[in-house]
Parts: C-alpha cells; sequence; structure tokens
C-alpha cells in the first residue's frame, strides 16, 4: 500500500505483486483527476513513479473511466453513457505523463487537458459550467 494523497487527504495506491498491477484509485486513471492538494498530488505522483521504476508495473488501473478512445475528449461530467470508452489500462507511461503535466500546471488553476486525462486543479467552476451545458445537450439529443 502506497500513500497517494492529493485528491483526498486518505487516498492510497495498492501495488499487487503477483499481477504488476498498481491500482491507483482517484490519482491517476483516464479522465478528470480532480486535486484538492496540488502539492501533495505532485508528491504522490513523484512516489508513484519512482516506485514503478523500481517495480515490474504491467498496468495502472484506476478507479473509472471519463475518456473517450478520440484524444482529449472526456465525456459529460454526470453522464450514463459512455459510447467509445476509452480503455481503463494505463502505463507507467501515462503515470509518468499525468506527473509531467502535473509539473506544468502547478499554481495554474483549472482544467488542463491532455489526451487521456483532464487535470482539474481547484474548483473549476467554468469546466463545471461547460460540463453541464455538454450533458444536458448530449441528452437532448438522445446521447
Amino acid at each position: 500500500m502506497i500513500p497517494a494523497p492529493g485528491h483526498h487527504p486518505s487516498a492510497v495506491a495498492i501495488y499487487d505483486e503477483a499481477t504488476g498491477v498498481l491500482l491507483t484509485g482517484d490519482t491517476v486513471y483516464p479522465g478528470r483527476l480532480y486535486v484538492q492538494d496540488f502539492p501533495a498530488f505532485q508528491a504522490s505522483l513523484n512516489t508513484l513513479c519512482d516506485y514503478a521504476a523500481a517495480h515490474p508495473v504491467r498496468a495502472v488501473l484506476g478507479a473509472h473511466i471519463e475518456m473517450s478512445v478520440r484524444p482529449f475528449r472526456d465525456f459529460p461530467l454526470g453522464s450514463t453513457r459512455h459510447p467509445d470508452e476509452a480503455p481503463l489500462p494505463m502505463g507507467v507511461g501515462d503515470l509518468q505523463a499525468v506527473r509531467a503535466a502535473a509539473a506544468r500546471t502547478a499554481g495554474r488553476r483549472g482544467a488542463h487537458r491532455s489526451a487521456r486525462f483532464i487535470i482539474w486543479n481547484g474548483p473549476c467552476r467554468r469546466e463545471a459550467a461547460a460540463q453541464s451545458a455538454r450533458l444536458l445537450l448530449s441528452r437532448a439529443m438522445g446521447r
């Protein structure tokens, strides 16, 4: 068990030695990575990347999926249908990409998009409003 605060103070990651799977919960997954404590999030990403460098990690599995197979495209916040959902398994390279994106966006509030994830630093009110509008539109169109 590896402490991984940032999304939540009690967040942890779990490494399964038998399968080489690193379970990252809500810290890293193909979707919106909600960060409450950015310095703790960055420290956790450093810890997880260092751990993955020292152990045979075959897959990084988060708690859920919010991204489409289309790069940079997430499903609206609150949507219950995810056609063409991105695969859940990520790799060590994706974990490193989250760490690099966090380093680039440190100190900058807002939603920061990458091809396979979006870092939400802070409340992101504008992005949340846009997500609500997208959800209403998708429901109106029957998607």
